[in-house]
C-alpha cells in the first residue's frame, strides 16, 4: 500500500474550504428561519393568517437556491474542460462571494431571493469542482479519504450555522441576527481564493490539454514518497494515465466522437451517467435537505421552541461531522462504497418510517407525551447517523470516479445536476407538503429508500482499490494499463523503461508506446521500490 503524501493531503483538506462554503450556504436557511428578526425585516408572519404566504417564500427560497445550483453544476461541464479543475474552484469562489454579500446587505425580499439564486450557482459549481479535484489528486488507496475530506468539511459547514445562528438568537435587537451568520459564510470562501494561488493544478486535467512536463511535475509532487526516491509509483502512475490518453483518443476517433453530445451514443457513457446521477437523487430522496433545512419547524411541531431548536441543529451537525470522518477514515478506502451504501439507505428510511408514526401519533395529535415526543427528537439525530457515515461522502466518490478522463468534467457536473434538481423538488414543496398532508410526506421518502436498495445492490459497482483508469473496465471499456498485481518478470521489464522514460516536448503520443507495442499487460502498484 502507497503511503500518503502529506502535500497531497494538505491541499485536498485547503481545497475543502470550499465545502465548507456549500455546507454553510446549503443549510443556513435552517437556523435562519428560527430568527425572529428575519420575519420582523421583511414583514413575513411566523403565525396567523399570514403563515401561508411565509411558506410560500421559505419554499421559494430554497428552490431558488437549488436552482441557482443545477445550472451552476452544469456551468462546470464547461468550465472544468476549458479552464481546468482549479479555476472552476476560483470562478466558483468568485460567484459565492458575490451571492453571499448580496444575502447579507439584502433589503427587500426580492433582493434576498436574487442572491439566494446568485449563491447556489457559485454552490454549484463548488461541489462539482471540488470533489472532482480532490479525485484526481489522490492515489487509488487514498482516493475516499480524500474525497472523503468534502463530505467532512460540509458537514463542518451545517454545524457551523446552528452554533452560529444560536449565538445570534440571543441578539434580537437588530437585523444582525440574521444578517451576521450570512456573513459568516464569506469567510472560508475567501480564504480559498486567496491561497488557491499556490495549489497545483490537476495533472490529468494538465495532460489532456498537452502539458506532460506540468503534468508530470505536478504528479511527481503530489505522489512523491521518502521510501520511493526513484518516484517508481509516481511514473507508474503517470505511465498508465499517458497511455489511457492515448487509448481514449483513438477510441474517439474510431467512434466518430468531435462534439460532446456525441458522448451520449456510447452505452457505458449512459450506464455512468446512470451511476453517478442516480447516487445524487438516491442522496436526495433519503430527504437529507429536507430534514436538514426545516429542522426549525420539525422540532417546533415536536414542542421544541426558542433558542434550542437552533443549538439542536449544531449538535445534530456535529454528528454528521463525525460520522463523515468515520466515513473518510475508516469506511471506504477500507470496505468499500457499495455495502455501506446499501445500509445507510436502509438506516435512513428505517428512520423516516418511526420519524412518520411517531408524527402521527404523538405531533399532530397534539400529544404532551414526552416520551412520544422525545423520540421523535431521537429518530431526527438516529437518521443523521446512518446518512453521514454510509451515504453523505459515498456519493461524491462515486461521482467523482465512474468517469473517464475525457467527460468526467462533463459527468459530475450532470450528476450533482441530479442532486440540484432533486432537492429544488422536494425542498421547494416540502412546506407545503408538510403542512397539507403531514407524517404522510415521510413515508414518500421511505418508499423511495426501499426502492434504492434494490437498485444500488443490483446494479451498483464497486470501485474500491482501483485507479481512476481501472475503472473504465467496470463499464465495459478498455484499460490500456492496469495497476495490478502482475508477475516479477513483467515488474522488472516495466521497472527498466520506467528508469529510461523521459517527457518528450511534442505531443501527447510522441515518446509513449501503446500496449500493443511495448506488450506490458499489467503493472504493480504495490509501492516501493
Amino acid at each position: 500500500m502507497v503511503k500518503r503524501n502529506r502535500y497531497a493531503t494538505a491541499v485536498s483538506l485547503f481545497a475543502a474550504l470550499g465545502s465548507i462554503t456549500y455546507g454553510y450556504g446549503a443549510s443556513i436557511i435552517a437556523q435562519t428561519i428560527g430568527q425572529p428578526m428575519w420575519y420582523n425585516d421583511f414583514n413575513l408572519a411566523q403565525d396567523g393568517p399570514g403563515v401561508a404566504h411565509t411558506n410560500m417564500v421559505t419554499g421559494l427560497m430554497n428552490g431558488l437556491f437549488s436552482t441557482g445550483g443545477a445550472l451552476g453544476a452544469l456551468c462546470t461541464a464547461w468550465t472544468t474542460h476549458a479552464f481546468g479543475r482549479l479555476r472552476t474552484i476560483q470562478l466558483a469562489c468568485v460567484v459565492c462571494i458575490i451571492g453571499g454579500a448580496l444575502m447579507t446587505g439584502s433589503v427587500t425580499i426580492a433582493m434576498f431571493q436574487a442572491s439566494r439564486f446568485i449563491m447556489g450557482w457559485g454552490i454549484g459549481m463548488m461541489v462539482c469542482g471540488v470533489p472532482l479535484y480532490q479525485s484526481e489528486l489522490a492515489t487509488p488507496t487514498h482516493r475516499g479519504r480524500h474525497v472523503g475530506f468534502h463530505g467532512m468539511a460540509l458537514a463542518l459547514g451545517y454545524a457551523l450555522t446552528g452554533f452560529i445562528g444560536f449565538g445570534c438568537y440571543y441578539y434580537s435587537g437588530s437585523s444582525f441576527q440574521w444578517r451576521f451568520p450570512f456573513a459568516v459564510q464569506l469567510l472560508p470562501v475567501l480564504i480559498l481564493l486567496a491561497g488557491s494561488v499556490k495549489l497545483p493544478e490537476s495533472p490529468r486535467w494538465l495532460l489532456s490539454k498537452g502539458r506532460k512536463q506540468h503534468a508530470w511535475n505536478n504528479l511527481q509532487r503530489l505522489h512523491a514518497n521518502p521510501e520511493d526516491p526513484t518516484d517508481s509509483f509516481a511514473r507508474k502512475e503517470f505511465y498508465q494515465m499517458t497511455q489511457q490518453f492515448l487509448l481514449e483518443q483513438q477510441r474517439r476517433e474510431q467512434l466518430g466522437v468531435t462534439h460532446w453530445w456525441d458522448f451520449f451514443k456510447r452505452k457505458s457513457f449512459l450506464h455512468r451517467v446512470a451511476i453517478g446521477m442516480g447516487s445524487q437523487l438516491i442522496n436526495v430522496s433519503t430527504g437529507n435537505l429536507v430534514v436538514n433545512n426545516y429542522q426549525v419547524s420539525l422540532y417546533q411541531r415536536l414542542g421544541i421552541t426558542g433558542g434550542i431548536p437552533i443549538l439542536l441543529i449544531a449538535i445534530w451537525n456535529c454528528v454528521g461531522i463525525w460520522g463523515n470522518t468515520m466515513s473518510a477514515f475508516f469506511i471506504m478506502d477500507k470496505y468499500g462504497r457499495k455495502s455501506f451504501y446499501m445500509v445507510g439507505i436502509a438506516g435512513c428510511g428505517m428512520c423516516l418510517a418511526f420519524e412518520a408514526a411517531l408524527t402521527k401519533y404523538f405531533v399532530e395529535t397534539g400529544s404532551s407525551n414526552r416520551v412520544g415526543l422525545g423520540f421523535g427528537v431521537f429518530f431526527i439525530f438516529f437518521y443523521v447517523f446512518f446518512y453521514s457515515s454510509c451515504m453523505d461522502n459515498q456519493q461524491y466518490v462515486i461521482c467523482s470516479e465512474v468517469f473517464p478522463m475525457e467527460t468526467r468534467g462533463l459527468g459530475v457536473a450532470l450528476s450533482l445536476f441530479g442532486q440540484f434538481a432533486g432537492t429544488a423538488l422536494f425542498v421547494g414543496v416540502a412546506p407545503t407538503s408538510f403542512a397539507a398532508i403531514g407524517w404522510k410526506f415521510y413515508m414518500v421518502f421511505v418508499s423511495l429508500c426501499a426502492l434504492n436498495v434494490c437498485i444500488v445492490w443490483r446494479f451498483y459497482p464497486e470501485t474500491k482499490g482501483l485507479s481512476l483508469e481501472e475503472i473504465d473496465e467496470l463499464f465495459g471499456d478498455p484499460v490500456a494499463v492496469h495497476l495490478t498485481d502482475a508477475n516479477k518478470d513483467q515488474i522488472e521489464e516495466l521497472e527498466r523503461q520506467m528508469q529510461q522514460f523521459t517527457l518528450p516536448s511534442g505531443g501527447i503520443e510522441s515518446g509513449v508506446e501503446t500496449p500493443e507495442k511495448n506488450g506490458v499487460e499489467r503493472i504493480s502498484l504495490s509501492g516501493g521500490k
